[in-house]
């Protein structure tokens, strides 16, 4: 599976790490279908999502699909740190970033510490 969970921190911050191949919306879907389920996803969870690694992103005219599929589910998580190492992941972000709703916080990043700290704030312990 090209998507790595770590929910050692959950609800309060997860962590998915995507490699390989791009995953299906589907599988997106079920993944964030199982741990709203679980109480590991909620509104005041912080997702870091590290796609540095990934073989190939999705077309950019499906980022309307992906995001369409998020808000069926609440849009959760409502606040997220993308970690990029490419050009095209940068931009495939910046497209998410551009037709997510006002309530979903995005922000792009390359360095790890930077995106854990911007996630960090006003985190309610």
């Amino acid at each position: 599976m090209p998507i790595s969970l770590d929910i050692s921190d959950a609800p309060r911050a997860i962590r998915f790490t995507v490699t390989g191949e791009w995953p299906p919306i589907t599988e997106l879907t079920e993944i964030r279908e199982r741990l709203i389920s679980s109480g590991q996803l909620t509104a005041q969870t912080r997702a870091l999502f590290d796609i540095r690694m990934v073989a190939s992103i999705p077309a950019y005219s499906s980022v309307e699909e992906m995001v369409g599929a998020a808000m069926k589910q609440g849009g959760l998580p409502l606040r997220r740190a993308y970690l990029v190492g490419a050009a095209v992941q940068h931009g495939l972000v910046r497209q998410m970033q551009a037709l997510a709703p006002p309530q979903i916080s995005i922000e792009i990043f390359t360095n790890e510490a930077d995106a854990v700290s911007w996630l960090s704030r006003n985190i309610r312990r």
